[in-house]
């Protein structure tokens, strides 16, 4: 058998620029393969389905995600930079954030289990010592920054909105100082 002159990773990769650039939806192993100069074979070599690979260019995106955000957030204030980011997210790379966001995602059933799998503990205790609050009082402050910001973002995402980076900005500001004062 000859050797494979193609990685998982680089199918991988040109799967996830795919996706940024048209949506999972437009992701399958023959699209790959085209746009590799490959046939199908490679892919399955590596992937026993395009549920297999899905799940791997989750991962991939989710990691993407983490990337992008924690690249933009300003130890100082790290809610509010962690929602400006999450906004610029949905704004720069809206077939990621669809693909993130915009399915069910197993095992999150409360806004607790939310903030379990996308709060940053280290910084709610950080901000509850900057602050003299309560972690608990930061941790609801993080959830309903949370909630509000995706909403933000997803009217961004779906095109029901332009609304720009400098508004965007003013509005998360404003949730977040009333949130701690609330």
């Amino acid at each position: 058998m000859p050797k494979q002159t193609v990685d998982k990773n680089e199918i991988l990769k040109i799967a996830l620029e795919m996706t940024r650039e048209n949506g999972f939806e437009y992701v399958n192993a023959r699209s790959v393969a085209k746009r590799m100069g490959y046939s199908v074979q490679p892919i399955y070599s590596y992937f026993k389905n395009m549920d297999d690979l899905r799940q791997t260019l989750y991962g991939a995106a989710m990691q993407f995600y983490n990337e992008f955000i924690y690249s933009r957030v300003d130890k100082n204030n790290a809610l509010e930079s962690m929602a400006k980011a999450n906004v610029a997210f949905a704004k720069y790379e809206t077939n990621l954030f669809k693909l993130l966001f915009f399915q069910k995602l197993n095992g999150l059933n409360s806004f607790n289990d939310i903030y379990e799998w996308m709060g940053d503990k280290q910084a709610t205790k950080q901000l509850a010592e900057k602050l003299l609050l309560s972690e608990q009082k930061i941790k609801d402050v993080y959830i309903m920054l949370i909630v509000f910001t995706h909403g933000v973002a997803t009217m961004i995402a779906t095109g029901g909105a332009n609304i720009s980076d400098e508004e965007s900005a003013e509005i998360l500001e404003k949730a977040y100082n009333a949130f701690i004062k609330a």
